[in-house]
Protein backbone atom coordinates (compact mmCIF):
# COMPACT_ATOMS: atom_id res chain seq x y z
CA UNK A 1 0.00 0.00 0.00
CA UNK A 2 1.40 3.20 -0.81
CA UNK A 3 2.08 6.00 1.63
CA UNK A 4 2.02 9.49 0.88
CA UNK A 5 3.66 11.87 4.06
CA UNK A 6 2.49 15.70 4.04
CA UNK A 7 4.50 17.42 6.60
CA UNK A 8 5.84 20.11 7.91
CA UNK A 9 4.96 23.01 10.85
CA UNK A 10 2.63 25.49 11.59
CA UNK A 11 3.26 28.58 13.13
CA UNK A 12 1.00 30.48 15.80
CA UNK A 13 0.37 33.92 14.57
CA UNK A 14 -1.93 34.42 17.86
CA UNK A 15 -2.86 32.79 21.01
CA UNK A 16 -4.20 29.32 20.55
CA UNK A 17 -6.53 27.85 22.86
CA UNK A 18 -7.48 24.57 22.68
CA UNK A 19 -9.93 23.44 26.11
CA UNK A 20 -9.44 20.52 27.73
CA UNK A 21 -11.70 18.85 30.57
CA UNK A 22 -10.06 20.54 33.77
CA UNK A 23 -11.79 23.86 34.43
CA UNK A 24 -10.88 25.79 37.61
CA UNK A 25 -13.93 28.58 38.50
CA UNK A 26 -13.65 30.96 35.53
CA UNK A 27 -10.29 29.28 34.31
CA UNK A 28 -10.17 26.89 30.96
CA UNK A 29 -6.57 24.87 31.12
CA UNK A 30 -5.81 24.08 27.64
CA UNK A 31 -5.72 20.32 26.61
CA UNK A 32 -3.17 18.12 28.08
CA UNK A 33 -1.94 14.69 27.58
CA UNK A 34 0.68 12.48 29.80
CA UNK A 35 3.85 11.71 28.21
CA UNK A 36 7.34 10.38 29.83
CA UNK A 37 10.12 13.27 29.58
CA UNK A 38 13.40 12.34 30.75
CA UNK A 39 12.09 9.28 33.05
CA UNK A 40 9.06 11.56 34.51
CA UNK A 41 5.53 12.02 33.73
CA UNK A 42 4.32 15.29 32.18
CA UNK A 43 1.09 17.03 31.16
CA UNK A 44 2.16 18.26 28.03
CA UNK A 45 -0.13 20.76 26.14
CA UNK A 46 -0.74 19.15 22.64
CA UNK A 47 -3.68 19.89 19.62
CA UNK A 48 -5.70 16.92 19.43
CA UNK A 49 -5.45 15.28 15.61
CA UNK A 50 -9.53 14.81 15.70
CA UNK A 51 -10.21 18.44 16.12
CA UNK A 52 -7.70 19.15 13.53
CA UNK A 53 -9.46 15.79 11.08
CA UNK A 54 -13.08 18.03 11.30
CA UNK A 55 -11.72 20.98 10.29
CA UNK A 56 -10.43 19.53 7.19
CA UNK A 57 -13.14 16.89 6.85
CA UNK A 58 -15.51 19.89 6.53
CA UNK A 59 -13.08 21.95 4.00
CA UNK A 60 -12.70 18.88 2.23
CA UNK A 61 -16.52 18.34 1.98
CA UNK A 62 -16.69 22.22 1.01
CA UNK A 63 -14.60 21.80 -1.82
CA UNK A 64 -16.34 18.98 -2.77
CA UNK A 65 -19.70 20.42 -3.13
CA UNK A 66 -18.26 24.24 -4.80
CA UNK A 67 -16.58 21.91 -7.65
CA UNK A 68 -20.05 20.14 -7.72
CA UNK A 69 -21.65 23.74 -8.29
CA UNK A 70 -24.01 22.40 -5.36
CA UNK A 71 -25.28 24.99 -3.13
CA UNK A 72 -27.47 23.32 -0.54
CA UNK A 73 -27.50 20.22 0.12
CA UNK A 74 -31.05 18.69 -0.09
CA UNK A 75 -31.39 17.20 3.06
CA UNK A 76 -29.98 16.31 6.78
CA UNK A 77 -28.76 12.75 5.72
CA UNK A 78 -26.95 14.41 3.46
CA UNK A 79 -25.12 16.73 5.52
CA UNK A 80 -24.14 14.27 7.96
CA UNK A 81 -22.72 12.36 5.38
CA UNK A 82 -20.06 15.25 4.50
CA UNK A 83 -19.84 16.86 7.40
CA UNK A 84 -20.05 14.55 10.27
CA UNK A 85 -19.66 10.82 8.32
CA UNK A 86 -22.94 9.57 8.29
CA UNK A 87 -24.69 7.32 10.62
CA UNK A 88 -25.15 3.11 10.62
CA UNK A 89 -28.62 1.78 9.87
CA UNK A 90 -29.79 -1.56 11.08
CA UNK A 91 -29.20 -4.41 8.20
CA UNK A 92 -32.69 -4.86 7.47
CA UNK A 93 -33.57 -1.60 6.84
CA UNK A 94 -33.24 -1.81 3.09
CA UNK A 95 -30.08 0.64 3.24
CA UNK A 96 -27.58 -2.44 2.48
CA UNK A 97 -24.20 -1.32 0.38
CA UNK A 98 -21.99 -3.96 -1.30
CA UNK A 99 -18.77 -3.40 -2.43
CA UNK A 100 -19.85 -2.11 -5.63
CA UNK A 101 -21.41 0.27 -3.91
CA UNK A 102 -18.88 1.32 -2.02
CA UNK A 103 -16.68 1.78 -4.88
CA UNK A 104 -19.39 4.18 -6.50
CA UNK A 105 -19.47 5.81 -3.17
CA UNK A 106 -15.84 6.68 -3.30
CA UNK A 107 -15.79 7.55 -6.37
CA UNK A 108 -18.65 10.32 -6.71
CA UNK A 109 -17.86 11.06 -2.73
CA UNK A 110 -13.61 11.62 -2.53
CA UNK A 111 -13.74 13.35 0.59
CA UNK A 112 -15.97 10.78 1.89
CA UNK A 113 -13.86 7.76 0.97
CA UNK A 114 -10.44 9.84 2.13
CA UNK A 115 -12.36 10.37 5.86
CA UNK A 116 -14.44 7.57 5.95
CA UNK A 117 -18.01 7.00 7.73
CA UNK A 118 -20.70 4.91 7.77
CA UNK A 119 -23.25 5.26 5.07
CA UNK A 120 -26.24 2.42 5.47
CA UNK A 121 -25.47 -0.17 7.39
CA UNK A 122 -21.72 -0.09 5.81
CA UNK A 123 -18.34 1.40 7.88
CA UNK A 124 -16.28 2.85 5.43
CA UNK A 125 -12.62 3.05 5.87
CA UNK A 126 -10.86 6.25 5.60
CA UNK A 127 -7.20 6.52 3.89
CA UNK A 128 -5.81 9.63 6.49
CA UNK A 129 -4.07 9.76 9.32
CA UNK A 130 -3.60 12.81 11.16
CA UNK A 131 -1.71 13.06 14.06
CA UNK A 132 -1.43 15.77 17.13
CA UNK A 133 0.03 18.64 16.81
CA UNK A 134 2.73 18.92 18.82
CA UNK A 135 4.71 22.14 20.44
CA UNK A 136 8.20 22.16 20.16
CA UNK A 137 10.01 22.45 22.81
CA UNK A 138 12.63 21.13 25.15
CA UNK A 139 10.19 18.63 27.00
CA UNK A 140 8.60 17.36 23.67
CA UNK A 141 12.28 16.59 21.77
CA UNK A 142 11.48 12.90 22.42
CA UNK A 143 8.06 13.44 20.16
CA UNK A 144 8.78 14.56 17.07
CA UNK A 145 10.52 14.30 14.42
CA UNK A 146 14.67 14.54 14.77
CA UNK A 147 14.82 17.00 11.80
CA UNK A 148 12.97 19.65 14.51
CA UNK A 149 15.05 19.01 17.25
CA UNK A 150 16.88 22.12 16.87
CA UNK A 151 14.10 24.51 16.62
CA UNK A 152 12.87 22.36 20.40
CA UNK A 153 14.93 25.48 22.45
CA UNK A 154 12.19 26.86 25.12
CA UNK A 155 10.87 25.30 27.24
CA UNK A 156 6.94 24.08 26.94
CA UNK A 157 5.77 25.93 30.47
CA UNK A 158 7.44 29.46 28.33
CA UNK A 159 5.08 28.89 26.01
CA UNK A 160 1.63 28.75 27.90
CA UNK A 161 0.29 32.25 29.05
CA UNK A 162 -3.16 33.12 30.08
CA UNK A 163 -5.41 35.06 27.90
CA UNK A 164 -8.60 36.67 29.44
CA UNK A 165 -12.13 37.91 28.68
CA UNK A 166 -14.55 40.41 29.43
CA UNK A 167 -18.26 39.68 28.54
CA UNK A 168 -20.57 42.75 29.52
CA UNK A 169 -23.91 43.46 30.09
CA UNK A 170 -24.21 45.39 26.94
CA UNK A 171 -28.39 46.27 28.40
CA UNK A 172 -26.34 48.53 30.96
CA UNK A 173 -24.96 50.62 27.68
CA UNK A 174 -26.64 53.95 27.12
CA UNK A 175 -25.60 54.14 23.58
CA UNK A 176 -27.89 50.59 23.19
CA UNK A 177 -30.32 50.91 25.27
CA UNK A 178 -32.14 53.26 23.00
CA UNK A 179 -32.32 49.93 20.82
CA UNK A 180 -34.91 48.92 23.81
CA UNK A 181 -38.17 49.66 23.47
CA UNK A 182 -39.82 51.44 26.70
CA UNK A 183 -41.44 47.84 27.97
CA UNK A 184 -38.30 45.96 27.54
CA UNK A 185 -36.09 48.54 29.55
CA UNK A 186 -38.54 49.07 32.58
CA UNK A 187 -38.68 44.76 32.37
CA UNK A 188 -35.18 44.66 32.48
CA UNK A 189 -34.47 47.11 35.20
CA UNK A 190 -36.99 45.81 37.73
CA UNK A 191 -35.18 42.35 37.11
CA UNK A 192 -32.08 43.58 38.39
CA UNK A 193 -33.24 45.86 41.08
CA UNK A 194 -35.03 42.56 42.33
CA UNK A 195 -31.67 41.09 42.31
CA UNK A 196 -29.59 43.57 44.06
CA UNK A 197 -32.51 43.13 47.04
CA UNK A 198 -31.91 39.71 47.05
CA UNK A 199 -28.28 40.22 47.48
CA UNK A 200 -26.52 42.82 47.23
CA UNK A 201 -23.70 41.75 45.12
CA UNK A 202 -26.53 39.66 43.08
CA UNK A 203 -27.21 35.92 42.87
CA UNK A 204 -24.22 34.16 41.46
CA UNK A 205 -24.65 33.64 37.91
CA UNK A 206 -27.02 36.14 37.48
CA UNK A 207 -24.79 39.27 36.09
CA UNK A 208 -24.75 39.19 32.72
CA UNK A 209 -21.00 40.66 33.20
CA UNK A 210 -18.26 38.78 33.93
CA UNK A 211 -14.33 37.92 33.23
CA UNK A 212 -12.89 34.49 32.34
CA UNK A 213 -9.83 33.45 31.41
CA UNK A 214 -8.05 30.65 29.15
CA UNK A 215 -4.74 29.20 29.11
CA UNK A 216 -2.76 29.49 25.72
CA UNK A 217 -0.14 28.75 23.23
CA UNK A 218 1.70 32.22 22.82
CA UNK A 219 1.90 33.61 19.15
CA UNK A 220 5.14 32.09 17.58
CA UNK A 221 4.67 28.66 19.10
CA UNK A 222 5.83 26.08 16.30
CA UNK A 223 4.06 22.96 16.26
CA UNK A 224 5.02 19.85 14.37
CA UNK A 225 2.21 18.81 11.76
CA UNK A 226 1.75 15.49 9.68
CA UNK A 227 -0.24 13.61 7.70
CA UNK A 228 -0.10 10.71 6.30
CA UNK A 229 -2.43 9.36 3.10
CA UNK A 230 -2.64 5.70 2.63
CA UNK A 231 -3.22 4.12 -0.96
CA UNK A 232 -5.33 7.33 -2.21
CA UNK A 233 -6.23 7.54 -5.81
CA UNK A 234 -5.15 11.27 -7.96
CA UNK A 235 -8.53 12.57 -7.17
CA UNK A 236 -8.95 11.39 -3.09
CA UNK A 237 -5.22 13.36 -3.13
CA UNK A 238 -6.21 16.40 -4.98
CA UNK A 239 -9.52 16.44 -3.09
CA UNK A 240 -7.30 16.71 0.46
CA UNK A 241 -4.96 19.59 -0.99
CA UNK A 242 -8.09 21.19 -2.26
CA UNK A 243 -10.05 21.20 1.31
CA UNK A 244 -6.29 22.04 3.07
CA UNK A 245 -5.87 24.68 0.35
CA UNK A 246 -9.68 26.02 1.46
CA UNK A 247 -8.86 25.64 5.03
CA UNK A 248 -5.84 28.30 4.16
CA UNK A 249 -7.79 30.51 3.25
CA UNK A 250 -8.36 31.25 6.81
CA UNK A 251 -6.12 28.97 8.95
CA UNK A 252 -6.96 29.19 12.11
CA UNK A 253 -7.34 26.21 15.03
CA UNK A 254 -8.87 25.90 18.54
CA UNK A 255 -11.54 27.99 19.81
CA UNK A 256 -12.71 31.71 19.44
CA UNK A 257 -11.33 32.38 16.16
CA UNK A 258 -14.30 34.79 15.26
CA UNK A 259 -12.34 37.21 17.79
CA UNK A 260 -8.88 36.48 15.97
CA UNK A 261 -7.27 33.22 17.81
CA UNK A 262 -6.09 30.62 16.76
CA UNK A 263 -4.60 31.96 13.90
CA UNK A 264 -1.63 29.77 11.90
CA UNK A 265 0.94 29.88 9.08
CA UNK A 266 1.60 26.61 7.55
CA UNK A 267 4.78 25.20 5.67
CA UNK A 268 3.84 21.99 4.54
CA UNK A 269 6.01 19.48 2.08
CA UNK A 270 5.17 16.28 0.65
CA UNK A 271 7.45 13.18 1.39
CA UNK A 272 7.16 9.79 -0.34
CA UNK A 273 9.08 6.77 -1.17
CA UNK A 274 8.48 7.38 -5.13
CA UNK A 275 9.46 10.84 -5.50
CA UNK A 276 11.81 13.30 -3.66
CA UNK A 277 10.46 15.60 -1.27
CA UNK A 278 8.75 18.73 -2.70
CA UNK A 279 6.71 21.80 -1.35
CA UNK A 280 3.18 21.40 -1.23
CA UNK A 281 2.32 23.97 -3.32
CA UNK A 282 4.06 22.99 -6.14
CA UNK A 283 1.80 19.96 -6.66
CA UNK A 284 -1.01 22.11 -5.29
CA UNK A 285 -2.72 23.84 -8.30
CA UNK A 286 -2.91 20.83 -11.08
CA UNK A 287 -3.67 17.79 -8.70
CA UNK A 288 -6.65 20.47 -7.16
CA UNK A 289 -7.36 21.17 -10.60
CA UNK A 290 -7.84 17.58 -11.66
CA UNK A 291 -9.67 16.95 -8.55
CA UNK A 292 -12.22 19.85 -9.31
CA UNK A 293 -13.12 18.37 -12.67
CA UNK A 294 -13.71 14.74 -11.86
CA UNK A 295 -15.96 15.92 -9.31
CA UNK A 296 -17.72 18.34 -11.44
CA UNK A 297 -18.21 15.94 -14.31
CA UNK A 298 -20.27 13.93 -11.69
CA UNK A 299 -22.44 16.86 -10.41
CA UNK A 300 -25.40 15.35 -11.61
CA UNK A 301 -24.99 12.05 -10.18
CA UNK A 302 -23.52 13.64 -6.65
CA UNK A 303 -26.22 15.10 -6.34
CA UNK A 304 -28.49 12.29 -7.30
CA UNK A 305 -26.90 10.25 -4.56
CA UNK A 306 -26.85 13.11 -1.85
CA UNK A 307 -31.05 13.27 -2.53
CA UNK A 308 -31.19 9.15 -2.35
Amino acid sequence: MATTIVRGIATAQSPIIHGGETRGGTLTEFRRVKAVVDGRIELLPLISGNSIRGMLRDACALFSLQAAGIEQLPNLRAFHLLFAGGALTRTDSGNYINLVEERRLRDLLPALSLFGGSVGNRILGGKIDIAEWVPLSQETRGLVDVRYHDRCVLSIYDLVDIVSFTRRDDAKSRKLQEYLDDGTLALYEQQRSARQEANEAEEKGASQQMRYSMECLIPGTVFAVEFALHNTSVVEYGTFLGGLALFATRPAVGGRSSGGLGRVKLDLEQVSFTEPNRPVAELAAAQIETARQHIAARAGDILQLLRG
